[in-house]
């Protein structure tokens, strides 16, 4: 579950990339896709973590 947010914004970035500036766009959508998924599984992990803790 931690997981889930990296395909999802990959893909995301990849498809929204692509419509914007096509093959180019896709790779430029999917690494930005990539960035935000870390940052939000980072984001939950703390979360979940802080949550075990209390």
């Amino acid at each position: 579950m931690g997981c889930l947010p990296l395909p999802l914004f990959l893909l995301l970035g990849f498809g929204i990339g692509y419509l914007v500036d096509g093959r180019s766009g896709s790779v430029w959508g999917g690494g930005i896709g990539l960035l935000v998924g870390l940052l939000l599984t980072g984001w939950l992990l703390r979360k979940m973590r802080r949550a075990n803790r209390q």
